[in-house]
């Protein structure tokens, strides 16, 4: 059985990262030195209400021995960057660094991601396939970490962002070994398993076509903007969100003299059952329990300052129903009553036996299980306030295991983030556009000023989502 899971890895481009591999004693180090790292944030919690400047420059610096099957002779140095910071960016994201520890030091190999990128930076992936470390050069960790104060305020600004989610810095130092930089990402095309198409987007031509591989087995191919064609993607409800929101992450990243990132998109087929399943009741009022989960310490619409308490029960229960019944009038108008708070429907017989059963019979148990755990932990309904929603560029988040990522649409389901946000458009970048622009005279090339590659991706967007 496990040598079948291991070709069937193969083939979609994923290598175990066992003892014959080249990476293996890597791998071990960052497996050790996290578990000590991680378990400091989870004996000592972060405060989400205690945010110092000193936490953006800490550096936590932990000397382990060697691990039992290395080869080195002596032990090697791990350094956390901004932990407290990166603690309480996941706490935001709905994560638990219990969760987190299990999923990066489990006893499972790491595996290796091999596409057809272009990148020079290793890629690994957590057994469980949910977060990506990728190696990075001294000069971009410098630039998040300078930066990282001005990405977290975007984040508590929008937090349905799609720009990609940094949730930790680290680096290694071995003896006689150069020292090593690696940055912790959540996955964007998490699951993968449904996925049939991944595409990598940055709205220019010049080099963005997939060359044919002999061996396409070896690794998980990533088209490019010439290969996407006429397609397009077909959001219905969601299409005016999406286009927003990529013009909101680009003028951020314009902001900070960033090009060359790109937009990922995976698409996958949406059975009759998925379709029938995310218009039932229940999973509805899950999804907007879902959408003001994810959530940072509010902040006064008056004065634009940030507390970390709930706003108070203020709202009344007739103006909770009419904000949920104008969210999805078709469904609701059976069940809603301007004197009953939502949270009283799943009392309600008919709700119950109409909606809730037959939802529960269409899910696996760890499916239920994660869309209950949703709606017993999120903030009451009477925390969606119009003002909120709208100020925060929020949406109605699917139920599903990477829903900030996610966008449902009537045929497809959508996995979408915006990745590489370290290219600044510095002296060099100027020197290879006027190269560029002899070279390719007439052509849309990568390597442009900040605000025309900014617009041009947007336009992109605008062109391509319906």
């Amino acid at each position: 059985m496990l040598s079948r899971l291991r070709q069937q890895w193969k083939m979609l481009g994923f290598f175990e990262i066992n003892e014959q591999h080249e990476f293996f004693e890597l791998t071990c180090m960052l497996k050790q030195g996290l578990k000590a790292s991680i378990q400091i944030t989870i004996d000592e919690p972060v405060s989400m209400d205690s945010r110092k400047p000193s936490d953006f420059t800490r550096v936590l610096k932990q000397f382990h021995a060697v691990t039992p099957s290395s080869v080195l002779l002596q032990g090697y140095e791990m350094r956390t960057y901004a932990a407290p910071v990166f603690a309480r960016f996941r706490q935001c994201l709905g994560m638990t660094d219990t969760d987190f520890l299990m999923s990066l030091t489990c006893e499972s190999s790491y595996l290796q991601f091999i596409s057809n990128s272009k990148s020079r930076a290793d890629f690994f992936l957590t057994f469980d396939k949910r977060y990506f470390l990728k190696t990075q050069r001294k000069r971009e960790i410098r630039f998040l970490l300078t930066n990282l104060p001005k990405y977290l305020a975007h984040m508590e600004r929008y937090p349905h962002s799609i720009l990609v989610k940094f949730l930790g810095v680290y680096s290694i130092i071995a003896p006689q070994e150069k020292k090593r930089y690696f940055i912790i990402m959540q996955s964007i095309f998490y699951p993968h398993e449904k996925i049939t198409e991944h595409y990598d987007i940055k709205g220019c031509e010049v080099g963005r076509w997939t060359e044919p591989n002999i061996d396409s087995s070896e690794v998980i191919v990533v088209f490019k903007d010439c290969d996407f064609g006429d397609k397009v993607i077909s959001l219905s409800q969601d299409q005016t969100w999406l286009v927003q929101q990529v013009k909101l992450d680009t003028q951020f990243l314009k902001a900070l003299h960033v090009i060359d990132y790109s937009l990922l998109v995976g698409l996958q087929p949406l059975h009759e059952d998925d379709r029938l399943l995310s218009k039932t009741l229940g999973n509805i009022l899950a999804k907007t329990r879902l959408s003001v989960s994810y959530d940072y310490p509010r902040r006064s619409a008056a004065s634009g300052m940030t507390d970390g308490r709930s706003p108070s029960n203020t709202s009344s229960s007739s103006s909770s129903c009419d904000q949920i019944h104008r969210l999805y009038p078709d469904y609701l108008s059976p069940y809603l009553k301007p004197d009953q708070p939502p949270e009283q429907l799943i009392r309600s017989e008919g709700f119950m036996r109409n909606v809730v059963t037959p939802f529960l019979m269409q899910n696996s148990y760890d499916e239920v299980s994660y869309i209950v755990d949703s709606a017993l932990y999120a903030p009451s309904l009477f925390d969606l306030s119009d003002d909120s929603f709208a100020a925060q560029h929020r949406r109605i988040l699917p139920i599903c295991k990477n829903p900030l990522h996610t966008i449902d649409g009537p045929d497809y389901r959508y996995y979408i983030g915006i990745v590489d946000l370290f290219t600044v458009y510095s002296f060099r970048k100027k020197v290879e556009n006027l190269w560029k622009s002899l070279r390719y005279r007439g052509h849309q090339f990568s390597t442009v000023e900040p605000s025309y590659y900014a617009r041009r991706l947007c336009q992109w967007v605008e062109d391509h989502v319906i």
